[in-house]
Parts: C-alpha cells; structure tokens; sequence
C-alpha cells in the first residue's frame, strides 16, 4: 500500500476519535466488552443508527496502539482487508478496529488468517445480519460476536436528554413499582418522544431523512448478504413492514402477508425472517405451542416513523412494541393466545404474565401484573414505561 493512503487512513482515524470524545456517554455492553479477555477478537453486529461507531471509537480512544478505519472506505477498495491491517501492522498499531467490516468482501476469511498470525488484535463492527458461525470460515472460536440492541427508553434518556438513570433490573421493576414511579415520574411525559425518535441516534436534525435511508440500506445492501435482492423483493420488503405498522396485534400472520403482498407462504415466510436477521421485525414465539405463527413487532421508532406516512397507530401495538423491545434483551418473553373465544393476558415473561394496556386495563384469569400506560401502581399495576429502565 501506498504511503499517502495509509498516511490518509491515520489522519482520519485520529480526526474520528478527537470528534468521538463529544460523546462522553456509553452503550450499555461497553464495560462487558471491555472485559472479554484479549485471546478473543470482537465483533459488535446490530442495525444502523444505534451508535457502533461511536462504541468503537470509545473503545480506541482507551486501547493503546489503536487505529481505526471503515471497510467501505475507497482508499482501501483495491486492497483485501488482509493487506490493509498487515500494513498497519508493519507501522506499529496492535489494536485495529474496523466499521462495516461486512462491505468488505472476504471478510470472515481474512479474520482468520489474521487471528492465526496473532501480530494484531481486531475490533469490528458490521450489519445485523453478520453470522460468523455460517461465514464459511471458522470465527467461532476466534471471536466473541455480541448484539448492540436498540438504545433503550433509559439509554436515550442519558443520551439525547443528558440525565443519569441507572439500569434497574426487572426484578426490580416488578417487586418495586411505587418506589419507581416516584423516583422518575417526569419521564413519563416522555415516553411517546421516545417512540417517535428512539431506538436509533441519528441527529434531531434530519432524523427521518436518515431513518428511511438506513431502512433502505439495509433491504438493498445488508439483505443482500442472504439473497440475491430485486425490485420485485425491495417493494414486499417495504409492503411488509407498512403492513405491520399499521396493524393492530395479532392482525397479520403469514397468510395475512402472502394474501396482501400476492406471493406464496413460503415466500412470506422467507421475507419475515429476512427482515427479522436485520434487525427491523422481531417474531415473537408462541409459548405453549410452536405450530403457532409468531407475532410480529417492528423495532422502535418504526412503527411510528411508516406513520408519518399517512395513518393512525394502533395505540395498543405501540404499548406492546415498547414492552417486548425491551424485555426481549434481558430474557426470552413469549406471547399467550387463548382458545376460540378465550381471553388471556398478553405475554409470559419467565415465570411473569404481563398484560399490556391502559390504565383501565382489565385483569384476566392467572394474570400476575399488567403494565399500563401511566402512573398508578397498586393492584398488581406496573407503569409501562418502567420496563424501558431495564437495559
């Protein structure tokens, strides 16, 4: 490699990290990731916007002998990701970190050959559909790869409102309600903020230009890693997700999506999953029955963002899109659906049933608690927007 490329590389690693310490505050998994233990390479997947780069850069500023670069960077598109690194290498740097490490191709191969050289450490961060157990070479003993989630109602919180909320675990958050609620019942206003621009961290200015940019990237390039993607497969991508959003819960299913997108099951099938591997849906399981569909969630804000483009939202499925993105990061929640005519509370949450609702709320048989939309506990009441202090 060139001298005035890698010298071009240095100066912008350098600008990045100076830019990154405007960002004092720190993901959740930081202090985990910290910890793992240097034999290991790591990798950060998770969907655009919720702060990889910015993690990364952190994670430099305090890691001697560190630089980093983005795989997508044209400086580098004639060389392999592996010539890339051994030239930094040569020049002194041990600790490498490298953005949207999955634009580059042969990626997972180069990683290895790289671990078993064992001159430098790599850090890297790429698209949510990264699977290194399926990459084709053998990373799964090599790398630690974890999940940067959505930011959660807490995380933004500290982020984008400057405050200090501590995680609270959710045991806390069902033994102590009332203790909660009058320790932060001023967060409560804030809730639906939350839903409209939470999740991700793109600037307030320009927020949903650079929302539907990243939900396009994602469909036309990070999908692209699982399928060959045509126009044809683009459209349903969208279709589907405007059909969730403006759903009421339990409304679609798989025959519901292939009825309205006119395609096979199977091939509704496939696009749910597709979209669930990149981080947009997440498909929550049946608890008691897996021959039942799961029922699907969009990541926040998208629900409300597909809104913005011309119809009400179910208030009911907004409330529950809050619980289950929080809950499903701290353990496996599951959903609860009676026979014909039967009415049941709304989810299980290890040895939990939640209903989710407003404040008038009916209790159901064998329900524990319901989170509700508001500020009153007692009877076996939970505010709602507890549950976002839990990660």
């Amino acid at each position: 490699m060139e001298d005035r490329i890698l010298t071009s590389l240095v100066a912008t690693s350098r600008r990045l990290m100076a830019w990154a310490r405007k960002f004092p505050k720190k993901r959740f998994i930081y202090p985990e990731l910290r910890r793992i233990d240097e034999e290991y390479y790591i990798g950060i997947k998770g969907l655009r916007g919720v702060g990889k780069t910015v993690l990364m850069l952190q994670f430099a500023m305090e890691t001697s002998k560190s630089l980093y670069f983005s795989a997508d960077s044209t400086l580098i598109k004639p060389f392999s990701l592996y010539e890339v690194v051994k030239a930094f290498s040569t020049l002194g740097y041990r600790n490498i970190f490298i953005d949207e490490i999955h634009r580059k191709p042969g990626w997972a191969e180069d990683l290895k050959t790289l671990y078993d050289e064992h001159e430098v450490r790599i850090f890297f961060s790429g698209s949510s559909t990264i699977d290194i157990l399926h990459s084709g070479a053998d990373l799964s003993r090599r790398v630690v790869l974890r999940e940067l989630p959505p930011t959660s109602f807490r995380e933004w919180l500290n982020i984008r409102k400057g405050m200090e909320v501590p995680i609270h675990r959710l045991e806390e958050v069902i033994s102590k309600p009332f203790d909660l609620t009058n320790m932060y019942m001023e967060l409560h206003v804030l809730w639906r903020e939350y839903m409209e621009r939470g999740g991700v961290l793109y600037p307030e200015s320009g927020f949903y230009d650079a929302l539907e940019n990243s939900v396009r990237r994602v469909i036309l390039e990070d999908l692209s890693a699982l399928r060959e993607i045509n126009v044809k497969y683009e459209t349903d991508a969208y279709r589907l997700l405007y059909l969730v959003a403006k759903s009421a819960p339990f409304e679609v299913n798989y025959s519901s999506i292939a009825r309205e997108l006119g395609v096979s099951k199977n091939m509704a099938i496939r696009l749910v999953d597709d979209l669930s591997k990149a981080g947009l849906i997440y498909t929550l399981q049946p608890c008691d029955n897996v021959r039942k569909e799961p029922e699907l969630y969009l990541t926040v804000p998208l629900r409300m963002f597909f809104a913005k483009k011309g119809f009400n939202v179910h208030l009911g499925a907004l409330r529950e899109e809050f619980f289950i993105n929080h809950l499903r990061w701290v353990t496996e929640p599951c959903y609860l659906k009676g026979k014909r005519g039967e009415k049941t509370a709304d989810f299980k949450v290890g040895d939990w049933v939640i209903e989710v609702g407003g404040e008038r709320k009916r209790r159901y048989q064998k329900q524990d608690y319901t989170a509700v939309d508001g500020l009153l506990t007692g009877n076996s009441r939970i505010p709602l927007f507890l549950f976002g202090l839990i990660y």
